[in-house]
């Protein structure tokens, strides 16, 4: 069925050759003589077909205004549309190709808005699973040049993303080891695994380089992986610690039963030494065994905390009271600089009691005959302090932060005494208080000094 615009012009055509007819047909009725000569006739002629195309012409030009402002309509909407923003629909009368026209746009409008709209969720999905990531992302193009990181970047290498877009990849790191897997996925078009120790402040890197599919350049993620490799290192110490332990309690005693097996036993002397010697040494099995015991129940939460209100000096005071014989056999003295009024904590009294025997003990082992051993407590900005301090052989910086891991031992020439358990059982108990510990070299420049916060 014709219709709309082609009806239209079928209309003005059919006009036109009706209109051409009837002009003829008036020329030839009213105006046309045979005496007429060529010339007048051809002008007639010329005259009429003028009239005719001026009439065709206003009736083209009468037709077009019906659909030119639609027309003009439609490509106003359409250079109005911003991506992502509503927008009025376009309002369509006219039931022609031109309204067809402007239903077309309006949908297309909608689908385009849609579309939008979906790749902006998905881009804010996509920016908040980067922004939240513990990886490094570096976006780079073909040149190695960066468009985009993520705020994990930022924090490994200490820059801003504002001023890292648009720099060189290596300008950033500023690390050849880093940039030499980048160069090979950009020349190579294949992704690209590297790990690297950058040997500052510890820092141990996990690199994986992807090229883009759509485009030249590569996607970079970087794991710090640094806390994964300290864990390593402390486990492997671990068990090469439990092992040494071990090792020389479990020795002594077979050697000395396999000497009483042999006839020792046979000289009391010789056989009462040796029997107390492994009961000694059983002893100190008993003491590790008995101490990775706690250490378990307290991490595994089996140890249950019962807290009450306690005077933490006179739980101190009972430790140090433990361990008097202790420092009188070694000729150390014991103080205490405890404040005369009670400071109550809410903590399990049982535990708290450990925490110190557990330090002052320590203090004990590594300080010479003469030494002394001081503990003391004191109220600071809403928590509880307690610190022991000893005149002993004292830390090394480097080891400060690790004697608190189990079976880890400063001193490797006193690498015999006691367990390596206390303080580790220790920091478990204080931190289950909401507390914390921590270890110094004292003022004085010789010995050590652990203090524990509690809070009130």
């Amino acid at each position: 069925m014709v219709k709309g615009i082609r009806k239209g012009l079928v209309a003005i055509s059919v006009l036109v050759g009706v209109l051409n007819t009837l002009f003829f047909a008036i020329y030839v009725v009213f105006v046309f003589e045979p005496e007429f000569s060529p010339g007048v006739i051809a002008f007639h002629l010329f005259l009429t077909m003028a009239a005719c195309i001026a009439f065709s012409v206003m009736a083209v030009l009468l037709f077009s205004r019906f659909f030119v402002r639609q027309l003009q309509n439609i490509t106003v909407f359409i250079n109005s549309l911003v991506p992502g923003k509503p927008f009025e629909k376009l309002k369509h009368y006219r039931d022609d190709e031109i309204g067809e026209l402007a239903f077309s746009s309006g949908k297309m409008a909608e689908r385009f808005n849609e579309s939008v709209c979906q790749l902006s969720s998905e881009k804010g999905k996509l920016e908040l699973i980067l922004s939240r990531m513990g990886d490094g992302i570096f976006v780079l193009d073909g040149e190695g040049i960066v468009r985009s990181v993520n705020p994990s970047a930022e924090t490994i290498f200490g820059f801003s993303a504002r001023t890292a877009t648009g720099m060189s990849f290596i300008e950033i790191v500023r690390d050849y080891e880093l940039d030499k897997p980048v160069r090979r996925c950009l020349k190579t078009k294949k992704p690209q695994q590297e790990y690297l120790d950058l040997g500052r402040d510890g820092l141990y890197l996990g690199m994986v380089v992807t090229p883009l599919a759509t485009e030249p350049g590569c996607l970079v993620l970087i794991q710090d992986l640094s806390r994964l490799r300290k864990l390593q290192l402390i486990r492997k110490d671990f068990i090469a610690n439990v092992s040494h332990e071990l090792r020389t309690p479990v020795s002594s005693i077979k050697l000395l039963s396999e000497t009483l097996r042999d006839g020792a036993s046979d000289d009391p002397a010789v056989s009462g030494r040796f029997l107390n010697q492994l009961v000694e040494d059983a002893g100190k099995l008993d003491e590790i065994v008995q101490g990775m015991t706690t250490l378990a129940r307290i991490e595994s939460g089996e140890a249950r905390l019962v807290k009450k209100p306690v005077d933490i000096g006179a739980v101190a005071k009972n430790a140090v009271s433990r361990l008097q014989g202790l420092a009188d056999d070694k000729k150390i003295v014991l103080k205490t600089l405890i404040p005369p009024e009670q400071m109550m904590v809410m903590a399990d009294p049982a535990q708290l009691e450990q925490v110190f025997y557990n330090i002052i003990h320590n203090g004990l082992k590594f300080t010479s005959s003469g030494g002394e051993v001081v503990t003391r407590i004191y109220c600071d900005h809403h928590q509880l302090l307690a610190s022991i301090s000893d005149t002993g052989i004292g830390i090394e910086p480097a080891d400060l932060e690790r004697i608190f891991e189990r079976f880890y031992k400063a001193d490797k020439a006193h690498s015999g005494q006691g367990s390596g358990l206390g303080l580790a059982i220790s920091r478990h108990i204080i931190e289950a208080h909401g507390g914390r510990i921590w270890a110094e070299p004292t003022p004085e420049g010789h010995g050590s000094r652990i203090s524990f916060s509690l809070p009130v």
